[in-house]
């Protein structure tokens, strides 16, 4: 039985954010191989851009967590600040179990 993104239970903590080591670069190291990240230009002007971001985790496009920014990448990290603090992050000890288990987890 696969299970969606947002059917799991969450069990990995984040750190605070700094300015150094934000979400982005935490929910990365996370999902190691298996998260990627859809960025598009959703308008603004030439000089003040709006860019759009959605995490990918598993091939399951999480659209509940795009968001929006000034740069690609301050798209991305509110994005990946929304599916860090979902709860639904499981850390990869669980993964294993729920694999045990006859579960994928996704």
């Amino acid at each position: 039985m696969i299970l969606s993104f947002m059917d799991r239970i969450g069990t990995h903590q984040f750190r605070l954010p700094s300015p150094v080591w934000g979400y982005l670069p935490q929910l990365n190291e996370w999902g190691k191989n298996s998260l990627v990240w859809e960025t598009e230009r959703v308008g603004g002007q030439d000089h003040v851009p709006v860019f759009k971001a959605v995490p990918v985790y598993e091939g399951e496009r999480l659209e509940v967590f795009a968001a929006l920014g000034e740069s690609k990448k301050a798209a991305k990290e509110k994005a990946a600040e929304l599916m860090a603090l979902s709860g639904h992050c499981v850390s990869l000890v669980v993964r294993e179990l729920y694999s045990l288990t006859g579960f994928s987890v996704q």
